[in-house]
């Protein structure tokens, strides 16, 4: 009986430890995600500024062409 009862203690602290250690592997990855999503909104950010420059770039040119033929 004592044996058996020390063969579950043993695989419940097993169990516990793999618990412990999917947490930290979950925060882990959790915080790598947020860190991720950051980067990707300071991206998103400046592929719009950027987008939004050459279009004014583009609009000036054909502006100024427009009046230099004119």
């Amino acid at each position: 009986m004592d044996t058996g009862l020390a063969r579950v203690d043993g695989k419940l602290g097993v169990l516990v430890e793999r618990g412990q250690h999917t947490e930290q592997r979950l925060s882990a990855a959790e915080t790598a995600a947020a860190a991720l999503a950051t980067r990707v909104t300071a991206l998103e950010r400046r592929v719009w500024t950027a987008s939004g420059v050459a279009a004014a770039l583009g609009a000036g040119g054909g502006i100024l062409v427009a009046l230099l033929n004119g």
